[in-house]
Parts: C-alpha cells; structure tokens; sequence
C-alpha cells in the first residue's frame, strides 16, 4: 500500500513552522479578562497547538521521507572551484575523490575528515 500525501517543501514549511508558533506566542490575554474571555482565549490557542503539531510532523514527515532538511538546517556548503582545490591540498588524502565528488559531498554537509573516511573505507574493500 502506497503513501499518497502530498509531498511538501520542507523550507516552505519550515516557515509555516515558524509562523504558526509566533501567532501563538504573540496571542496575549488581558490581565483583567472575565472567565468567558479567558475561556475563548485558551480554545483558541488550543486550536493553534493542535495546527502547529500538524505543520512540524508534515515538516518532519517529509523531510525523513525525502532524507533532505531545510536548507537552513544544511550543514552542507556550496564550494568554488578554488575552494575545493584549497581543500585538496590541505587533505590529500580525499584527492582520490576528484574536485567534483569533494564539491557534491561537501554540498551534501560532509566534512573533510569524512570524506577521508570514505576514502579510507573504499581502499580497504580493495585490498584482499
């Protein structure tokens, strides 16, 4: 049986995220309420919990679905190609990558140290 939900964008829902817990928290009631008001007030924000559980477990959803994170939880970076030469040079141990793989894998959040790592793990199944 398939999943059919509705695939989301994880950084616009982030945003939703965001949005629906700051309606929340601004949402203050008077100090001098009757219990009617208080009573409406406390339904209300009930109401926007229940909406915000629904946001973050879509957001969580889709992003463990889709294996990817909001872009601003990425730990991941974006190289020039002078950077990622820089990086070679500093780690020639990851040089058996090649400049493209380094950029992707440093895209992807990976550091040099696991890219060395990497490297290491595919010499060893190599060796008899």
């Amino acid at each position: 049986m398939e999943c059919t939900t509705t695939q989301i964008d994880v950084n616009e829902a982030l945003v939703r995220v965001r949005e629906l817990a700051a309606e929340i928290v601004q949402q203050r009631v008077a100090v001098h309420a009757t219990a009617w008001e208080m009573v409406k007030a406390m339904e209300e924000k009930s109401s926007q919990a229940v909406e915000l559980a629904q946001a973050v477990r879509e957001l969580d959803a889709s992003a463990t679905r889709n294996r990817q994170a909001p872009q601003e939880w990425s730990l991941g970076q974006d190289l020039t190609d002078q950077q990622v030469r820089e990086l070679i040079e500093r780690h020639p141990e990851i040089a058996p990558l090649g400049e493209d793989f380094v950029r992707t894998l440093a895209r992807r959040g990976f550091r040099s140290f696991q890219m060395a790592a990497l490297v290491r793990t595919v010499q060893q199944c190599g060796e008899p």
